[in-house]
């Protein structure tokens, strides 16, 4: 564990450039099918076997593929394994010297900027227009990473609140464009569940590379004369950080004297808010009956580990119902959506573990407080967002049936809101 920690930003540029060759053989491997793609009906296929669904998902991949780099595939394939060749090489420099680092993570921030943007290009074949406000999010995100040190970092929760929010309205209105167009069959589920692949892969390259430039950018410049070696410089960051903090620190004290930040003047706002709405209320525990009043043993933890378990029974059966799709012999195509719809239902039990996860570490050990929130705010997005397309797009649309869907709402609601005002 300890050498992983230490050779971290080395095995992510080695994983980045592996992916990036191994996307270039493959469509050196697919260039004759991506060049002279034809439509087959998918819609009659079956899969009866595991081999069946790839081959499917292979079709799918070449359909996307031919829609981008139908005309040259191996010039793409070529700077794909040369891009991915550098990630490589730069990973081999990396654990050789720390000479380089400050040039190495500008690499790393453009290298996450066009892989925000390739995925931008990528997703509006399904999401259309919608596909903008994805982007935004991710340039909003790289902002906050490039200024995060000039921001009061007593208001980290804030922060990370505003990016979660963007994320979640691109995540409402994405989802509610592909259920319009899975109705009006325009696209298939299959379609969606390619992209989404593509989508998650080039989310997680280009934010694993914004997270190599945060660690490589907080280095300072050696000597061309001295080749540091990655392991002793640990040491040396740790010293040269707190030197630099402090003296960042000082500077921006200094400013802050003269004008306050955009996060300090909405929280001040907020705080005043606050304070008269608390002032209009005037409400004294002697006002509060006796039966009314939280009994001391009493802890929000409790209603946590309660509506977390009930969530995370609900989706369990949910998702055991549409397990019984891999019971049949012949899967057809057609049915592709229920498929679509387990993955869903995967994803959301994986974040409902999480959350729980997170709820006990913090109870027990005063940590996971941002990843109790991110998964707490996915599942209120999720949920609500399944609601909506309940009411307004149709049952069949919905994850859940209708009584389940409310009782989630009900349970999820509170959680968020609580988790909103809690002090991190």
């Amino acid at each position: 564990m300890k050498w992983f920690k230490n050779n971290i930003e080395v095995i992510t540029g080695c994983l980045l450039g592996l992916i990036f060759v191994g996307s270039g053989i493959f469509i050196i491997f697919n260039s004759s099918a991506i060049v002279n793609f034809k439509e087959i009906a998918v819609n009659k296929l079956h899969m009866a076997q595991l081999l069946d669904f790839i081959s499917i998902y292979h079709y799918a991949f070449i359909k996307i593929l031919s829609r981008y780099i139908h005309s040259l595939p191996l010039i793409y394939a070529a700077i794909l394994m040369i891009y991915g060749l550098g990630f490589i090489y730069i990973s081999r420099l990396l654990k050789k010297t720390t000479q380089f680092d400050q040039l190495i993570a500008y690499f790393y921030l453009l290298s996450a900027f066009f892989l925000f943007l390739f995925t931008a290009v990528l997703m509006f074949e399904v999401y259309d227009i919608y596909t903008i406000v994805y982007f935004l999010s991710f340039l909003i995100l790289t902002f906050y990473v490039l200024n995060r040190k000039r921001l009061n970092q007593d208001y980290r929760k804030m922060h990370h609140i505003v990016l979660l929010f963007f994320f979640s309205v691109a995540y409402i209105l994405t989802q509610n464009r592909i259920y319009d167009r899975l109705a009006d069959n325009t696209v298939t589920p299959l379609d969606v569940m390619a992209l989404n692949f593509f989508f998650i892969l080039l989310t997680v390259m280009g934010l694993s590379a914004l997270g190599n430039y945060i660690f490589l950018h907080r280095a300072t410049k050696a000597d061309s004369t001295d080749e540091l070696s990655r392991v002793h410089r640990k040491k040396r960051d740790r010293l040269v950080s707190d030197t630099i903090n402090h003296q960042t620190n000082e500077a921006f004290e200094q400013l802050s004297r003269q004008s306050l930040k955009a996060d300090e003047k909405v929280m001040i706002a907020l705080k005043k808010m606050r304070l008269k709405f608390a002032e209009w209320i005037n409400l004294k525990d002697e006002d509060i009956p006796a039966w009314m009043r939280k009994p001391k043993w009493f802890k929000f933890f409790h209603i946590e580990l309660l509506f977390g378990t009930m969530i995370l029974i609900l989706t369990f059966i949910e998702l055991n119902n549409r397990s019984v799709l891999f019971n049949v012999s012949q899967f057809n195509v057609v049915k592709m959506q229920y498929f679509y719809e387990w993955i869903n239902l995967a994803g959301l039990l994986l974040m409902v573990i999480g959350y729980l996860f997170f709820t006990a570490l913090i109870h027990f050990k005063k940590r996971g407080y941002f990843g109790q929130l991110l998964t707490v705010t996915f599942l209120f997005v999720k949920i609500i967002t399944a609601f909506y397309l309940m009411l307004f797009k149709g049952i069949n649309l919905s994850l859940f049936i209708p009584p389940v869907i409310i009782l989630l709402v009900l349970m999820i609601t509170p959680l968020f809101f609580y988790h909103l005002k809690k002090q991190y």
